[in-house]
């Protein structure tokens, strides 16, 4: 009965004494009360209740002292059902199996671990990278510690920018998934073909996130001009070391016309990093391509966003917008703060892996 609440047992026993002690009939009114779409607890198991009831009084699991439940035994039996439930179906979690097998659920990790060996892997999304690419990310890595090391750098006055689709037909949590098994079995999710979804776009610095800035339409030049003409720069302009401020962008096409460069040039100059950036203005540093896992937009802010705007179940898009932008709101400068330090961090498993990805590592 432990999948059962005190005042769900207390309901059943109620239910059972009020109406002939038919555990038929407590069985029924059980899921009409509690909204139940199958019958509702077993008669084996209201029988087993009222049996437990009126020999101890109580609805409540018999537990003694205050040292908690034991773990349960483990036996070749007991492994070998764990076996087949994972066997069956790897992406069950450990819930979800101590549930089917009637183990704890702290019995089931130890077994998944210990004897079955498994690992809990997670769904990993990257390109694949050309030589030419890991050169590049390592060669920017390597730039930017120098600079941090010799004080030409500081990453409390960089602004990261990104943007993502956010759709409302569902979103896979990547973080919290995971695929039990004795190998990675790269498990990839298929989406719908025509999704209803809406383009968000931020900066991301240790001292606040300017956004969300919403997107119905394709993100080409002009409107992406518009953005930081009218919306970012402003945003940031007023701050008195605006002139100390970096700014990041990567290298999706609409962000690489000479409208672009022209603008972020006339306000932060050198203090660009931006692919193509230093062949159009000849300064600034090249964003290296394919490295999505250096962007805290994508190695934190995406992540988290969508995270707890799934939880709130957005059911048009004016939901999905206010959803994100309370999200954002609740972000706190402290977090902020941690996420840029970790992007030095990340640097310097960049230069450790010599150029190559880093989710691997760090996750």
């Amino acid at each position: 009965m432990s999948r059962y609440s005190v005042s769900e047992r207390s309901f059943i026993v109620r239910t059972y004494y009020s109406n002939n002690n038919s555990p038929i009939v407590t069985q029924r009114k059980f899921a009409t009360e509690f909204k139940l779409k199958t019958t509702g607890p077993s008669v084996s198991t209201i029988n087993r209740l009222i049996q437990k009831f009126e020999r101890t009084g109580s609805v409540c699991d018999d537990m003694f002292g205050n040292v908690g439940r034991p773990l349960s035994i483990k036996t070749p039996e007991k492994i070998e059902r764990i076996r087949q439930v994972f066997e069956r179906s790897p992406r069950t979690s450990i819930r979800k199996a101590a549930q089917q097998v009637g183990i704890k659920r702290e019995s089931v990790r130890q077994i998944v671990v210990a004897d079955l060996q498994l690992f809990p892997y997670k769904i990993q999304i990257h390109q694949r990278l050309s030589q030419r690419s890991v050169e590049q990310r390592l060669e920017f890595a390597n730039t930017i510690v120098d600079m941090i090391y010799n004080h030409q750098f500081d990453v409390n006055m960089f602004w990261f920018s990104d943007e993502a689709h956010f759709h409302l037909d569902g979103y896979v949590n990547r973080q919290n998934w995971r695929i039990w098994g004795t190998e990675n079995p790269h498990f990839a999710i298929e989406k719908s073909l025509y999704p209803r979804r809406m383009t968000v776009w931020c900066a991301l610095s240790s001292r606040g996130i300017v956004g969300a800035i919403f997107f119905e339409q394709t993100v080409n030049s002009a409107r992406y001009v518009e953005t930081l003409r009218n919306q970012f720069i402003p945003a940031i302009q007023s701050e008195p070391d605006f002139e100390s401020m970096w700014f990041m962008q990567d290298g999706a096409t609409p962000h690489r016309t000479n409208e672009v460069f022209d603008l972020l040039e006339e306000h932060f100059k050198e203090r660009i990093v931006a692919l193509g950036y230093p062949k159009s203005k000849n300064m600034g540093i090249d964003w290296p391509p394919y490295s999505p896992d250096l962007n805290p937009c994508d190695s934190f802010l995406w992540g988290y966003i969508k995270d707890k705007v799934c939880a709130r179940n957005p059911q048009s898009i004016e939901d999905l917008k206010t959803a994100i932008q309370a999200v954002i709101e609740s972000i706190e400068t402290s977090t902020l703060q941690r996420v840029m330090q970790n992007f030095a961090l990340r640097l310097r498993h960049i230069i450790a892996i010599d150029g190559r990805h880093i989710e691997h590592v760090i996750n």
